[in-house]
């Protein structure tokens, strides 16, 4: 469940129970993919389904290939979902907030994924 403020006072909230499915991981050329679908079996909208995916590619190689320490690796994390707001539901306020969290969100992963390569690397 989530709840929003909104102007004048008022309160959004949104309830959805998702279904998720971790699929397994595809190797890749020149890296490797995951992906986390998700589809509402219960909730506030009509329709609110997507996926997370998280792709590692390597950049190039500076010494062994087979030793990770000296690999450069450009991570790509994605999100898409796809929602239909029940009729009571504007579908206007809707998107906004779902834009604006999403994006929070995405930021916050990363900063955090950023700070972990950071005191990994501090470590060497």
């Amino acid at each position: 469940m989530g709840q929003q403020n909104l102007a004048l006072g008022l309160k959004f909230n949104a309830k959805a129970v998702l279904d998720c499915y971790e699929k397994e991981l595809e190797v890749l050329p020149h890296g490797r993919r995951r992906e986390i679908d998700f589809k509402m079996v219960e909730g506030d909208f009509q329709l609110f389904e997507g996926k997370w995916s998280i792709e590692q590619l390597d950049k190039g190689i500076h010494g062994e290939a087979l030793d990770l320490q000296f690999k450069d690796f450009r991570t790509t994390l994605a999100y898409t979902v796809d929602v239909k707001p029940k009729m009571w539901l504007p579908v206007r306020l809707v998107e906004g907030r779902l834009c604006k969290e999403i994006r929070t969100n995405l930021i916050s992963i990363r900063d955090a994924a950023q700070k972990v390569i950071e005191g990994v690397i501090h470590d060497l």
